[in-house]
Parts: structure tokens; sequence; C-alpha cells
């Protein structure tokens, strides 16, 4: 009896210590010394000894549209600016994603005609000593879309290293996943060069191979890139063109040039000039320059218009973003993405987030699938106009997030896609009045949440299948940041988003950093919030109305939450069809585990019902949110 007293106890006071250390966000090994160490700071800010490493990419690359064999080589200068010194470089080939054997798991099945042996290195050497490539190199190891390159000398803390490497693979010409061959004549090329991977702070190498799910996590770089392509081809890309009067007859460039300062629509290349060829020189080879980006990546075509505006992105400055559209004639809608894309712009350099758009340049490349890259995107063209202006902006403000702040979205999906859904959403609505995008995040989510395989928000991105990814990192992210807004008040959280963005500007955030700073930043332990949304696993929203009671003027209303989610309460008073009465409260009332709260609303004049909700709050269950009075 002694024995089964004691051990009932022990797993009492196991229970309350689990219950206890569940009440703030866990703090991983690898943060705890981030934190030691002085790179990361426990109030979200990057600490006093914070490091990244970068690269230097100089890259001349070829594209044969008839075989779709691309080819390259490039000059890489690696900076070590770690306190570490390095045995191996990681190099990512991600487009070893169509090799035979490979483990995928991509969000598009992969053709079988696509898949072929990997990408091809021809040559490599370190700091000009060459080394075997050979299936039997004893430098070399492959696994997954991953390439370990074991260095002959340690690499110092603090130094550089430079790689030159040759390669080439099969271009994917029935698959898109994120890239690809959009038709005969037109490519969009995403992943295509031999990067090195990410060594931070927190995990040291970034080690996980792409298998066609999660996104991408790179460091902030440079480039330097050549891309040469067959005569009569334009070349859309990443950063400043540094040779269109060389490649561009002198009418297209003089149109180019007037329509990077106008704030008039201007169409540089017309279904005239396509007819007539009369587009480019017989200088075949495209240069683009962009400094401080974390990817490069660029579209071709020889039968696509080309529409260029620009928009003044900082009143304070006069700084221009130049804004482009590449399209095929036939793609519906895409004469109005240059307008939609101009007018994303202003809004995000204006109102929200209210940050100058971070780039020079943006171009909307009408592929397929719906993609973001450092300056341009791919596309696809949709029928219905507010699909059109969802995409295009939800993808257009991708710039600040993960290409401003750094975030890892083969980790923290949640944290680039639900703020991209977020933050448009009230611009969408100006753009095309039938969209609203945040009731149809919140419908779609009262009706998903719960569902059987759903894990927390917080779960790494690299874990989830198709059949989830979208649902949490879209739909539910969306929601735990709406909920969030109207917790703290829109101006509060509005201040702690621009703090958090201001502090983690070209530099890798983890979702602890995230959350600290909105934690500290509005002065308040939000902790039961974060544990609620994001580390919760599943969690229904769902709020009823329990009982209303009467005396005199004053109504008291008991509001019971029958799901698992803090919710802010909103009940409206009706006298048959006409609103008498709004009264609100916080989700904080539903700390402390309470499932019960008491709402009083005061009314000399009578009414009818009582309707608990609206359209941005989620509810699974409905059927309880209205009360009739009697």
């Amino acid at each position: 009896m002694k024995t089964l007293t004691a051990f009932c106890i022990t797993l009492l006071l196991i229970h309350f210590s689990f219950n206890s250390l569940a009440q703030h966000p866990t703090i991983s090994t690898n943060e705890s010394l981030a934190y030691e160490k002085g790179t990361r700071n426990h109030d979200g800010t990057p600490g006093e000894n914070y490091w990244q490493n970068s690269s230097d990419y100089f890259i001349q690359v070829t594209v044969d549209v008839n075989n779709k064999v691309i080819s390259g080589r490039e000059r890489i200068v690696y900076s070590n600016n770690s306190p570490d010194s390095l045995k191996t470089i990681v190099i990512r080939l991600y487009q070893d994603v169509f090799k035979k054997g490979i483990n995928r798991n991509s969000i598009v099945p992969v053709h079988p005609a696509d898949i072929h042996d990997g990408v091809r290195i021809t040559s490599l050497k370190v700091n000009n000593d060459i080394v075997d490539v050979s299936e039997n190199s004893r430098q070399l190891m492959r696994d997954g879309t991953l390439m370990y390159l074991i260095l002959s000398k340690k690499m110092a803390p603090h130094s550089k290293t430079e790689l030159q490497i040759e390669w080439n693979f099969d271009f994917p010409q029935h698959t898109l996943i994120r890239m690809g061959t959009i038709d005969s004549t037109s490519m969009f090329v995403g992943q295509w060069y031999p990067q090195i991977a990410v060594y931070d702070d927190i995990n040291r190498w970034d080690t996980r191979s792409y298998n066609g799910m999660a996104e991408f996590y790179s460091d902030f770089s440079n480039f330097e890139v050549e891309i040469t392509v067959p005569d009569q081809f334009v070349v859309w890309a990443t950063g400043d063109p540094q040779n269109l009067k060389d490649v561009l007859q002198a009418p297209i460039y003089s149109r180019y040039t007037e329509a990077c300062t106008s704030n008039e629509i201007h169409h540089v290349i017309t279904e005239e000039d396509i007819l007539n060829k009369k587009i480019t020189t017989q200088n075949l080879t495209w240069k683009y320059k962009a400094t401080n980006v974390s990817d490069f990546a660029f579209g071709i075509s020889d039968h696509y218009l080309w529409d260029v505006t620009s928009v003044v992105v900082d009143k304070s400055s006069g700084r221009r973003t130049v804004v482009e559209t590449a399209y095929n004639k036939s793609a519906v809608n895409f004469d109005s993405v240059i307008s939609i894309s101009r007018e994303t712009i202003r809004s995000l350099s204006e109102e929200m987030p209210g940050i100058p758009y971070p780039f020079p340049y943006l171009t909307v490349y009408a592929g397929d699938f719906g993609m973001e890259y450092p300056m341009i995107t791919n596309v696809g063209p949709d029928e219905d106009f507010g699909m059109t202006v969802y995409a295009n902006s939800h993808e257009i403000t991708h710039a600040y997030f993960p290409f401003l702040v750094g975030t890892n979205e083969t980790v923290c999906g949640w944290m680039d896609e639900g703020l991209t859904v977020f933050i448009p959403e009230n611009s969408q609505h100006e753009i095309a009045t039938e969209l609203n995008i945040g009731a149809y995040n919140t419908s779609a989510f009262a009706h998903y949440a719960g569902i059987q395989d759903e894990v927390a928000l917080i779960t790494p991105t690299h874990y989830l299948d198709p059949g989830i990814y979208f649902y949490l990192n879209y739909a539910k992210g969306e929601q735990a940041l709406r909920m969030l807004e109207m917790e703290l008040g829109p101006e509060l959280f509005k201040t702690c988003l621009l703090t958090f963005i201001d502090r983690w500007k070209y530099k890798h955030p983890t979702a602890l950093d995230f959350f600290n700073t909105f934690s500290n930043v509005s002065k308040r332990d939000l902790n039961w919030y974060w544990m609620a949304w994001y580390y919760q696993t599943g969690g229904i929203p769902d709020l009823a109305i329990k009982s209303l009671t009467k005396s005199g003027n004053k109504y008291t209303v008991v509001v019971e939450n029958k799901g698992q989610l803090p919710l802010p309460i909103s009940l409206t008073f009706y006298s048959y069809k006409k609103a008498v009465g709004t009264i609100s409260a916080s989700a904080s009332k539903w700390q402390g585990g309470q499932n019960e709260t008491v709402l009083v609303f005061e009314s000399k004049e009578p009414f009818t019902k009582i309707v608990l909700g609206s359209e941005t709050i989620p509810d699974a269950n409905p059927d309880d949110n209205v009360y009739l009075v009697k």
C-alpha cells in the first residue's frame, strides 16, 4: 500500500511537473546554447555575438532549349563568419530531386519521363586544387539532394574558401515543382545551381534533403550571373540587369528605360514585335547582378509579352521599384497583373506592413504553380480574377518573408506563409472587392480544424505531407495571426511585427525569436497564446452561448468554450433584423483553462436574439451560436 501510494504521488508530481514545463514554448538544447554563447537573446533580439555565413556566386549558365539541358560553371567565394573550423562544406543539388531512387514527398507527382541520373558534376576545384568527382571519390559524398565536400584542410573561422564547379542536368519537361518547362520555348528556372547550404548558430549545417515538399532556407549572398540563351529569347531574372542595352534592340531598350521611371504601364514587347522578330540583338548572353539576396531564379521565352511600370516605394527618398510582367498573350487575366502588382507593392510600402518594398525590381513571370524568388515570381494564370489577385499579391508579399527576414521555410513554413496570406488581405479586397481571404480562411480553418492527421503548427515543415501542408501553413497559420491581432489590437500587433522585421532583416530568426519579440514588445506574457495556437496538437474552435439571464436592463450571457482554442468573443444583439448593440471580450478570457465566461449587456431596448461570432472568428459548430430570446 505504501509502495502504491508513493508510486501515485510520484506520478502526480510528474504530471504537475510536465504541466508546469508545458506552460511556455520548448527551448531546444541548441537554442539554449545560442543564448549562452550570446548569438541570440531571450527577448527576441539577435545577440551581440550573432553571425551568419555568406557566399559570392559568379555563374555562367547556358540554356539548351531544344534539348532542355542546363549547363553551367560557377565560382563561389564562401565566407565562414562563424567561430568554428569547418572540415566539410555541404552543397545543395536541388535537381537531384528528380534522381532515380531519391526519397521524394513532392507536393506534385513527378512524371516518370523527368526522372534521371541527377546533376552531373564534371569538375570541382577547392582553392584551385582539383577534387576527384568520380563515384569512388573520397572527398565527395552524395546523399539525397546534398553533396558533402570533405576539405583536405579545415576552413578556419573568419576565412574564405573558393570553389569552382562545372555541372549540367536535364531540365524537367513534364513536372512543375515550383519551376519547370512552361511550353516548348518557355522555361522558368529555379533551384538550378549548386548552392552552399546554410551553416548557422542553431543547427550548424542544414542537412535536410529537399524532397519537393518544404521550401527553402538559404544564406544571404551576392550573385553575378551570365545567362546564354538561343537567338530571339528574352531573359527575366533576379537582380539588376547589367547589359540590356547590348541585348535589346534600340526601340525596345528605349521603351524599357522610359518605363522604369514612369507611373504608367508601358508595353515594352508587343505582339507586333514578336511577329517581326525585332526584339533582341546578336548578343545572346544576359547579365544580372544581385546583392544580399537568398537565391537567384530566371525565366526565358521567345514569345512572351513584356509590360513594365514603376512605383515610388519610399516617399522620403523617392526610391522606385520597377514592376514587370512577362506573359504569353493567351494567359488569361495576365494583362491585368501589371496593375495588380503595382498596387500590391504600393500598399505593402505604405500601409501593411508599411515598410518600403525592399527590392529595386519585381518581375511576375507567367508560368505555372505559384512560387516566389527574390525579385521574380512564377505564377500561373487563373480564369478567376479574384484568385489572380490573391496568387500574385501573395507571392509578391514574400519579398518581406523570407527574402527580407530570412525565415527558415523548411522548419517554420507557417511563419512566412501565414504572414504572406495575412498581410495583403486588405489590399487584395481593395483590388478585387469580391475577394475576402480573411473570411475564406476562417471558414476553411473552422471546417478542417481537428482533422485526424493534424499536428501542432510548430511541427517542422519538412515532416509534413501534402495533405496537411497547405491547411496548416496557410489556413491555420493565417488564423493564428488574425486571432493574435484581435488579442493585441491592430496598432500594437503592427508595432510588434515591424519590430520583428527590423530586428531580423537580412538575418535568420527562429520561431522563438518571433514569439519572444511579440511578448517583449507588447510587454505581455503571451506564452498561453503560443502554447494553444502553435504547440497544441490539433485544437477545435468552438464557442457557444450557454445561457441568458435578465435583471432589469442588464443581461448576463454565459459563453462556453466547447473547443480547445482561446478565441475572442463577439456578441451581437438583434431586435428582429436590426442590430441594437454589440459587446466583445478578448481571447485572454480563456487563460488558465476556463471553459466558461460571463459578459454583461445593458439595454433598454428589447431584443429577440443574440448572435455569437463573426466571419473572421472561426467556429466549427455554428449551430449553437444563435440564442433566441423568449
